[in-house]
């Protein structure tokens, strides 16, 4: 049985981004979407991560190095690959999450 990480400070204190959409904000484990009709989303410790430093990223692209260095947990391309992947399926829109091709990942704002 796995035991799960114990978030830090910094993980635990919400995040907000506004979107041309409305406010994106993540408190704790649980993303809240400004889509109508959407529902708050858990999400997984490493999709998380992966959200909260695209929302602090307001948009810019974040290229694979840097979200390798920022994830620690993350450890491979590989990883952040099925961290991308999982973000999106939790999503009720998986284009949030865009790949810019040979530079990275951005978040649609």
């Amino acid at each position: 049985m796995a035991i799960p990480a114990r978030q830090t400070p910094e993980e635990d204190q919400a995040l907000r981004l506004h979107t041309r959409h409305g406010d994106i904000r993540v408190a704790g484990d649980t993303l809240h979407l400004p889509h109508p009709g959407a529902s708050a989303v858990q999400l997984a410790p490493g999709p998380l991560a992966l959200m909260r430093a695209l929302m602090k990223a307001q948009g810019a692209v974040l290229s694979r190095e840097h979200l390798l260095a920022v994830l620690p947990h993350c450890g491979s391309e590989h990883a952040l690959e099925m961290w991308v992947s999982r973000l999106r399926h939790s999503l009720p829109d998986p284009g949030m999450v865009k790949t810019v091709v040979k530079r990275g990942y951005r978040l649609v704002v």
